[in-house]
């Protein structure tokens, strides 16, 4: 499977860890091994990277990144070929109900780490896979995205996604 674009997004969270890391040479090398042509990194309250790290990584790896804090990202999900990001409900329903593979990081820096419940509920199901930030280049270069369940929007689906956020919210 061709990653050709892959889309980060931290929603609106800081999230150091997920962009340093992916701008990682280990992270960058394996997008390039899945020819990932296009980085898209929606980085909201992290650290976006700088303009040197942006033409390095195209010049090193012929990876082309585009960088941005917020914006409408529904295109940026649409063309994406594998989505990376942050635990959030949002970023989740976003991968499921785009049908897309999905690479969900845990920040562990957190300390009600409901994300991590709801991470491993969609991956026991095969819809996504979730890792920790220090497994994710070792991850990307070995998951096998054509593996995952396609989600279909069907109301029991829907149900039981909003059962599960439900549970999550009231321990």
């Amino acid at each position: 499977m061709h990653l050709n674009t892959v889309y980060i997004t931290v929603g609106t969270t800081k999230f150091d860890a997920l962009i340093s890391t992916v701008s990682s040479e280990p992270a960058l090398k394996a997008l390039q091994s899945r020819k990932c042509t296009q980085l898209v990194i929606q980085h909201g309250n992290s650290q976006p990277l700088t303009e040197e790290e942006i033409q390095l990584i195209r010049k090193n790896y012929g990876i082309q990144t585009e960088q941005y804090k917020f914006r409408p990202n529904a295109e940026d999900i649409k063309s994406a070929d594998l989505i990376i990001g942050h635990a959030g409900a949002g970023t989740c329903m976003d991968i499921l109900n785009n049908q897309k593979p999905g690479l969900i990081v845990i920040n562990d820096t957190l300390m009600d780490n409901h994300q991590l419940e709801l991470a491993k509920q969609l991956a026991a199901e095969n819809y996504l896979y979730y890792c920790k930030i220090t497994d994710l280049d070792a991850q990307l270069a070995t998951l096998d995205f054509e593996a995952l369940k396609a989600y279909e929007t069907k109301p029991e689906n829907l149900s039981k996604f909003v059962s599960a956020i439900n549970q999550l919210m009231s321990h």
